[in-house]
């Protein structure tokens, strides 16, 4: 793997998602021990410290070095003006020297949060991705990246930038097929990291009503099914496989030790390529995002 500065970006091909999972300190610590390379967090998931209580039992043990291990963090929208203070902080919880990556979890943008008592000031976009860089500098990341980024978003900051966006988290998945955002993102040498890949996370809550009328259950789609028979594999690895071979890094979230196995499982079969595409048609029949922003902007950016 290289750095920021000095090469190429690469990582595990999968990871383990952990926004919303309990008992994540054992979840993390059995994730590594199972195989999982790739780990995922951010502040604002309120977890870093178990999240590092888990990597630590696994190093302590023998069973990685922290060399073996990927660790990505995230920048909240409300550590944005101090970047710099808010990775040590994230660093302190995680008892790390490092991260490999570290997103701006949000662009920027005017922030009400739930109610105008939470308003915050809108940071530039310049001056933050400036600070984002010195962090690569000064070796507390290896690489710097961005998080429900649009095309239009990622264009500014490359207008500009010294250092790349080695990454960009958004919500990825056959119902949520962003085509023109990832051939930008290919171009441009991006990588796409996908939440929520199956289709399975808390992230649904605002839209339980749509999703029950619309039917949405992406294990249950006939040719995943038709699928996991074929080859022998769950829906889940079906999915998962789907994913990496379009280009992108699924980052599940379980606390079920035999699915997280089964997630690493996805990574050993090639399907053929028609099979693949027609899992991609998926998107043209039943499009939908699960993730919004309402929570955080007071409107939904996606829409």
């Amino acid at each position: 793997m290289a750095d920021s500065e000095n090469g190429e970006f690469s990582c595990p091909s999968i990871g383990l998602g952990t926004c919303n999972l309990k008992e994540i300190e054992e979840v993390v610590y059995q994730s590594i021990k199972d195989g999982t390379r790739l780990i995922d967090t951010a502040s604002g998931y309120k977890n870093e410290e178990q999240v590092g209580k888990g990597i630590k039992r696994a190093i302590d043990e023998g069973i990685v070095k922290r060399e073996d291990l990927f660790v990505v963090t995230k920048c909240g929208i409300r550590e944005k003006k101090d970047p710099e203070e808010a990775i040590h902080n994230s660093l302190k919880k995680l008892n790390l020297e490092y991260v490999d990556l570290y997103l701006d979890h949000w662009p920027s943008g005017k922030y009400y949060g739930d109610n105008e008592e939470k308003k915050l000031e809108f940071v530039p976009v310049k001056p933050f991705w400036e600070k984002m860089e010195k962090l690569v500098e000064q070796k507390l990341t290896r690489f710097i990246g961005v998080s429900n980024y649009n095309v239009q978003n990622i264009l500014v900051i490359l207008s500009f930038c010294k250092i790349k966006p080695a990454v960009n988290e958004v919500e990825f998945h056959p119902y949520l097929y962003q085509k023109d955002l990832k051939e930008f993102c290919d171009k441009s040498k991006i990588k796409i990291f996908s939440y929520n890949p199956l289709v399975k996370g808390s992230y649904c809550k605002r839209h339980e009503k749509a999703i029950n009328e619309q039917k949405l259950d992406l294990f249950n789609e006939e040719i995943i099914k038709n699928l996991a028979s074929k080859y022998n594999k769950t829906a889940g690895q079906i999915i998962l496989n789907w994913h990496i071979h379009v280009g992108v890094i699924p980052i599940p979230g379980t606390t079920n030790p035999n699915r997280m196995k089964e997630n690493l499982g996805a990574t050993d079969f090639n399907m053929e390529e028609n099979e693949y595409q027609e899992i991609s048609k998926l998107c043209e029949e039943k499009e939908f995002r699960f993730c919004d922003s309402i929570g955080i902007y007071g409107i939904d950016i996606f829409a």
